[in-house]
């Protein structure tokens, strides 16, 4: 069962050529990226958004990245 977040967070990524998130962070602690499960793109407004689908091993969270603002959200921990 998800449970809805819908917080900033702050990733560490890398860009080549792709995005792919290392690790992030959110209430103080880092979470590191074991495996990109499942990416897809939605929009909101004129923005394009970016959603990855991670785990660190132990759970599931969904990140989204605006690429107009370039702001990272932690939108769903499962």
């Amino acid at each position: 069962m998800a449970t809805e977040i819908g917080e900033p967070v702050k990733v560490m990524a890398l860009f080549d050529p792709d995005i792919k998130p290392v690790k992030f962070r959110w209430h103080e602690r880092v979470y590191p990226v074991k495996d990109v499960t499942y990416t897809w793109r939605s929009s909101e407004g004129e923005a394009d958004i970016v959603h990855f689908s991670v785990t660190d091993g132990a759970s599931v969270y969904e990140l989204s990245y605006n690429k107009k603002t370039m702001k990272w959200r932690l939108e769903q921990v499962e």
